[in-house]
């Protein structure tokens, strides 16, 4: 673990809300990316996750002893709140909004092209099954190593990489299905 994190929290502990503020706007994207992705593109449930996830921190955080890396953490307790959110709702609604797409876009063709597209990712993401969407959001948008994944799910790093490896046969095939990526 870096010796900032450890700082920081040790910081939040004793409550600094400025050290708190610091782990918050450094981890929030990714967090709420992951979460989002988990929850099917369900944003206002995301949002609910996020919080949770630094409510949950800011709790622990005075006694909060970590061996290995905050991110990782925080992502660990991200990925619980969602299966139990997923779990207690016993749905799964998969839609992108156009918030899920860059807003970088100028060209409104460009945009509602990407819209689009983006659209029918997430509805072929929440097409998989829930071990595949895991190993995909925590590898692409979580950032994790095929490793830390395994370590985090307790499976091995060849059920990780299966996973993973099916994950993108299906979306490969879901994608083409569906036009994306397709010059029409």
């Amino acid at each position: 673990m870096k010796q900032h994190d450890q700082t920081l929290i040790t910081a939040v502990g004793r409550g600094d809300p400025r050290a708190f503020e610091q782990i918050y706007h450094a981890y929030k994207n990714d967090l709420m990316t992951a979460a989002v992705c988990l929850l099917g593109g369900d944003r206002s449930s995301a949002e609910d996750v996020l919080h949770d996830v630094f409510v949950a921190f800011a709790r622990r955080a005075r006694t909060l002893q970590l061996t290995g890396n905050l991110r990782n953490y925080l992502i660990t307790i991200c990925l619980n709140r969602a299966r139990d959110l997923l779990r207690r709702s016993n749905r799964l609604h998969y839609g992108a909004t156009a918030e899920t797409v860059s807003n970088t876009q100028t060209d409104p063709y460009q945009l509602a092209v990407a819209s689009d597209d983006a659209s029918r990712l997430m509805d072929a993401i929440g097409c998989l099954p829930a071990e595949q969407r895991e190993v995909v959001t925590l590898h692409v948008h979580g950032q994790l190593k095929f490793r830390e994944i395994a370590e985090m799910l307790d499976i091995s790093i060849n059920t990780v990489s299966s996973r993973y490896r099916y994950a993108l046969n299906a979306l490969h095939g879901l994608l083409a299905e569906a036009g994306v990526g397709s010059e029409n």
